[in-house]
């Protein structure tokens, strides 16, 4: 199977653990147990190319321990081993966890604080959303389950906490800075709670890129706040476009922040931080690739990034009300088709 194939299809399927080595990985990249709809937690790998000077993928795919699926990976001597009906379909390196994820903040956890996506850190200013004092919140979130057990004291981290656990990461370690937090019935819709800390993270850590996710903002005079604070490019995600799924799946996002309000924030922040600054994501196994197809060809017209991911069940809840559908060669098509799209437009993401 071709490496951009067996990544699309891990990342729809997901694998099982075939030996508790794999599972000692999974855990070593995610000591503290994050869970997050969108930078999910899982099992984060280099699928290896076939052939010399072949490109490779990294991938972070979910390692089901309960859910039986179709391809199963072991650990080797020499690497990862992806498996289907006992055949090999592919080899991948195991990604090590950073040094500095064993290292505390103020009694708390690193990776708690901020974790490694990528070449960026990620971390969650504003670990609630209004939305679940509602009984209104996306069917796909997990925020609250993952907040059931931790100290509710963090739940809005203050600037502080965040800067110094930049202060313990190598600066080589990380390009960019990637923050999120659940919405609010405030102005800012979130992005408010947003700017003192991106404010001091850019006076006390300097020059690096910082990139907001947050819902888009009523007033859309924050943006422009957000803009003078130091933040560079902001992630306002639709998730959804078909308007019915939307009612169904997002219900209190559409109930009070119609699309008509990410439009106006898009051509906002697009004027303000410039083209290949603002993206949106869609989860892919919701809706028709019809549907996300224009909902992508849409978004791109007002010179918005668009993100296809694939949408990932949680296990770990038997009530968890979210299985999508996610087809492996579907996603390669969306994302060919966005990336044609976003070539015809001339955009890049910057």
């Amino acid at each position: 199977m071709k490496p951009l194939e067996l990544k699309a299809r891990l990342l729809c399927e997901g694998a099982n653990p075939e030996d508790e080595e794999t599972v000692k990985f999974l855990e070593s990249q995610n000591p503290q147990k994050v869970l997050r709809g969108g930078l999910s937690s899982g099992l984060k790998v280099r699928i290896k190319p076939q052939t010399q000077n072949a490109r490779e993928f990294k991938v972070n795919f979910p390692l089901y321990l309960k859910r039986p699926v179709s391809l199963k990976v072991c650990v080797t001597e020499t690497g990862l081993i992806i498996l289907e009906n006992g055949e090999e379909i592919g080899r991948a390196e195991i990604l090590k966890s950073p040094e500095w994820y064993d290292q505390n903040v103020d009694g708390y956890p690193i990776t708690s604080i901020l974790t490694q996506h990528g070449d960026q850190l990620a971390g969650a200013v504003y670990e609630w959303c209004c939305l679940f004092n509602t009984g209104e919140q996306c069917k796909f979130c997990v925020m609250d389950r993952s907040q059931s057990n931790a100290d509710l004291k963090n739940v809005q981290r203050k600037a502080e906490l965040l800067i110094e656990a930049f202060q313990k990461i190598p600066r080589e370690a990380y390009k960019g800075v990637i923050l999120n937090g659940g919405m609010t019935f405030a102005e800012g819709r979130g992005l408010e709670v947003m700017l003192p800390v991106v404010r001091q993270i850019r006076e006390r850590i300097g020059n690096i890129p910082i990139a907001v996710e947050i819902t888009p903002p009523k007033d859309l005079a924050v943006i422009e706040e957000f803009a003078e604070a130091g933040g560079e490019s902001l992630m306002m995600n639709l998730e959804i476009w078909d308007d019915k799924t939307r009612e169904s799946v997002i219900p209190g996002k559409t109930k009070y922040c119609p699309k008509e309000d990410y439009f106006r924030a898009f051509e906002k922040a697009v004027a303000i931080l410039g083209k290949g600054k603002v993206s949106t994501c869609f989860v892919v196994g919701t809706e028709s690739k019809e549907s996300l197809k224009d909902g992508i060809a849409t978004v791109i017209s007002y010179d918005v990034i668009p993100s296809p991911v694939a949408g990932r069940y949680f296990e770990q809840f038997s009530d968890y009300p979210f299985n999508p559908n996610a087809d492996w060669r579907e996603l390669l098509e969306i994302f060919q088709f966005a990336r044609e799209q976003m070539a015809k437009k001339g955009l890049l993401p910057k």
